[in-house]
This record gives structure tokens, C-alpha cells and sequence, in this order.
């Protein structure tokens, strides 16, 4: 159930626990009358200007509660579009807590929602739905790759997508109506057939935007790279290397791991998974033939995969590895005369000899997996995939429509079907439902 949004909302928009400031925000049309009963300072309170004061709360026997700053903005010149208040007082836990412990006392007042801040900007049309969402991302960004990618997403250049979309839509639907609107007149319209070029257009934008989804969920999850091989062949020693840590247990019997182990890195930007895998072979312990099984999970899952071979085991290339893109590593280069061929890369992982070499290599293949995206653009949310599916969908049964020679007013319905799915990316034309879903993933506070 979307929020009550004419009342004044309050919470903490810092994370918790203990830091040198905190935040708490006061949004709605009481914020500026509360916030005038708990502060004092020898300026008032002047919109986008910083006060510097003290708040004092009758319920403490010496009045003073802490020193802080009050910073007022004056609604509709707000990120809410409406009276806003940010209090920034010291960081303790006590302090937070008991400062909203305060405020919610005052008449009023509630405590905000998960991303109702955020959901009002959007009512107030500040930003877009999209926008909205790249403020989640934004949040959420764990590496350079997923902070450019929301960031590009907050500054609207999927906005301006789709509104570029819609502007060759909305006129292709105009012709049409014209058409509808006087067909008894003696005038020359162009033909059905001149709106296929545009359409078309639109289509092929569209679809080289659904193929960037695949690289904007990696940007979200990670591009996942195990170390696969036969066991004693270095992979957990090769995986501690990487690492710079030791992470994974090595001993010198063979089986040694069982389960899978992975840990995140960063390569050009992008989170990188590694995954220390289990040795692939025939075996008839049971337990090892369970990790043996998660090795090869491992491997439909890998977006690519470091194939670790060694002199002294045989590594059968399981079938699994056909379609993947790998990297073929000899390692225990110290263990023989002259290096093999056919190898991406030669090391020991007992020297670090060709560890440098494995780490270009590495990056060099990560680099090449990067989408630079539609005007900016690269889906990573599962929401705008489907949406686009159903507008692609749409656009193409348009097509179809003037092409089999239907009339105007079938095409046109068309059109505005596509219109209304193109609608929901940017929240013209979203279901409440969509936008709970939407809004209840953000953290309280922001």
C-alpha cells in the first residue's frame, strides 16, 4: 500500500551504528515548525543555508540535548519537492536513537517508510521512476563499474532514451490519427508502410538494449570466475595468490578441497568473483564426488574460467567448458625444463613467476566483456528487461500490423499499447503494485 504522503515523516538517513556525524531528516508541511521547537541558535533559520545551534529537549533535566547543524530547504526547492529539515548532530547510537525517540513525540510526526523520501521526490516529480531507482543502485554500488552505470542512470540517460522512443512514437501515432480524424476530407496522407522505417528503428534500439542486460547483472552480482582442474594441480595455491591471502586450504594431497570457496576482487573497475573449486576426476568417495558436482555447477554458472593444468596431473576438459570463454594456466613451472605449449599462461605459484602475466591476461578479458551500452545505457534491473520485452513485443506486432495491410485505427491501437509499456520504465504509467515492490527495497531513510 503505497504511503500517505500530505503528512510529515521523519527517520535516521545514516547507516547505523557509530560514526563521527549522523543525519536525521524531517520531510513534509509540520518539518519547519517541529524542527523550531527543539532548536535554538542566534541566526533563524534561512533556506539552503547551514545554522549551527543547539538542540534542547525539556525532557532532560539540563536542557541541552547536542550541538548540530540545521540545514532548512523550502519545499518545492527540496529533493522532496516539499519542506525539508537535515539535522546533522553527532554520530553516537544514544544520540540517534534518542533524537528520533524525540521527534516522534511531536505532533504529527511519523516514522518514515522504506524509501519514502525518495517516493515523494518521484510524487513530485523531481525525478522519474528511473532516476528513483538508479538512487538504490547508486547505494548499492560495490565497484567503480556499478557506481558509473548508476550514476549514468540518476543524471536520466535512460530517461532521455525513452523519451526519445516515445517522441518518434507519439508522431508516428499523430500521422495516424490525423489520417482517423479526416479520412472524409480530400487530403494525401503518406501510407502505413513510411512508419516502418522509424518503427523499425526503435526496434533495433531496443533490442541492442535488451543484450546489455547480461553485463548489467554482472555489474550487480559480479563476473564469476572459477578455478577449475584436476586436484593437486594449484588451484587453491594459484586462488591464495590472487587473493594476496590464504584463503583457501593447500596441502599436498590431492582432494583436499571438496567444497567450493569464493571471495571477491576488483579487476578494471568490476567485482570479480573467484571461485576455488573442488578437483575434477572419477572418484568413489562420496564427498569428494559432491564437490566434483558443485565444481562442474560452478562451471555452467562462469561467465569465464581459469583451466589450471600442472606436469605431474591430467586435466580432461569437461564438456561444460565448450561454449565458456578460459584461460589456460600451466602452473609449477619450477617443476619442469622448458614450457609447454599451447598455454595462455606459464607459472609457479611456489615462485609468483608469470603471476603478473595471469593478471594482465585477466584484465585484458574483463576489459573485452565490458558493454558500453545503448546511449549510455545498460539494463541491470529485471524489471526494465521485462518491460522492454513487452515493448519490443509490441512494437514488433505493430510491424506486423502494417505490413499485412491493417487499417489505421489497428495500427494505431497498436502504438498506444506500446506507448503505455514504454510508460512504466519511466513511471508515467506504473501500477501502485509495481511502485510498492519498487520503493520497499530501499532502506529507511533515503
Amino acid at each position: 500500500m503505497l504511503p500517505f504522503v500530505e503528512d510529515t515523516i521523519v527517520a535516521i538517513s545514516t547507516p547505523p551504528g557509530i560514526g563521527g556525524l549522523a543525519v536525521v531528516r524531517i520531510s513534509g508541511p509540520l518539518a519547519l515548525e517541529t524542527i523550531n521547537q527543539y532548536f535554538t541558535s542566534t541566526q533563524k533559520l534561512k533556506p539552503r543555508y547551514a545554522t549551527f545551534g543547539k538542540l534542547k529537549h525539556p525532557a532532560l533535566s539540563e536542557g541541552d540535548f547536542d550541538d548540530c547543524v540545521v540545514t532548512y530547504f523550502k519545499g518545492p526547492h527540496s529533493v522532496t519537492g516539499e519542506d525539508l529539515i537535515e539535522i546533522s548532530i553527532h554520530g553516537g547510537a544514544y544520540l540517534q536513537q534518542k533524537l528520533l525517540e524525540v521527534l516522534l513525540r511531536a505532533p504529527g510526526l511519523r516514522a518514515a517508510g522504506a524509501g519514502e523520501f525518495t517516493f515523494r521526490s518521484f510524487l513530485s516529480g523531481r525525478i522519474d521512476l528511473s532516476r528513483a531507482e538508479a538512487v538504490a543502485d547508486l547505494i548499492h554500488a560495490k565497484d567503480e563499474a556499478a557506481h558509473k552505470n548508476a550514476r549514468n542512470q540518476l543524471i536520466g540517460n535512460l530517461r532521455l532514451l525513452v523519451d526519445s522512443m516515445s517522441t518518434k512514437l507519439i508522431h508516428s501515432l499523430t500521422v495516424l490519427e490525423a489520417e482517423l480524424d479526416f479520412s472524409d476530407q480530400e487530403i494525401d496522407f503518406s501510407p502505413p508502410q513510411a512508419l516502418l522505417d522509424p518503427l523499425s528503428e526503435i526496434l533495433e534500439i531496443t533490442e541492442a538494449l535488451l543484450d546489455t542486460y547480461f553485463y548489467g547483472r554482472r555489474l550487480e552480482e559480479g563476473i564469476r570466475i572459477p578455478l577449475v582442474g584436476a586436484p593437486n594441480s594449484g588451484k587453491s595455491s594459484l586462488f591464495n595468490l590472487l587473493l594476496g591471502e590464504d584463503r583457501a586450504i593447500v596441502t599436498a594431497q590431492a582432494g583436499t578441497t571438496r567444497d567450493t570457496i569464493e571471495k571477491t576482487i576488483v579487476i578494471a573497475g568490476h567485482s570479480i568473483v573467484l571461485v576455488d573449486t573442488a578437483g575434477l576426476r572419477d572418484t568413489q568417495s562420496e564427498a569428494e564426488l559432491s564437490g566434483v558436482d558443485r565444481s562442474l555447477d560452478e562451471i555452467d554458472n562462469a561467465d569465464l574460467v581459469i583451466l589450471v593444468h600442472a606436469p605431474d596431473t591430467e586435466t580432461s576438459i569437461p564438456d561444460e567448458l565448450i561454449h565458456t570463454p578460459q584461460i589456460v594456466v600451466f602452473n609449477k613451472l619450477d617443476l619442469v625444463s622448458e614450457q609447454p605449449e599451447s598455454m595462455d599462461v606459464c607459472l609457479s605459484c611456489t615462485t609468483g613467476e608469470g603471476l603478473e602475466l595471469l593478471k594482465k591476461t585477466l584484465y585484458t578479458q574483463v576489459v573485452n566483456m565490458i558493454n558500453v551500452g545503448v546511449g549510455g545505457v545498460v539494463l541491470n534491473s529485471e524489471r526494465h528487461r521485462d518491460v522492454f520485452i513487452r515493448f519490443k513485443n509490441q512494437i514488433a506486432t505493430s510491424v506486423a500490423s502494417i505490413q499485412t495491410d491493417l487499417g489505421p485505427e489497428y495500427i494505431a491501437s497498436d502504438l498506444r499499447l506500446a506507448l503505455d509499456v514504454l510508460g512504466e520504465i519511466t513511471g508515467k504509467t506504473t501500477p501502485d503494485d509495481i511502485l510498492n515492490q519498487i520503493f520497499s527495497g530501499f532502506c529507511v531513510g533515503k
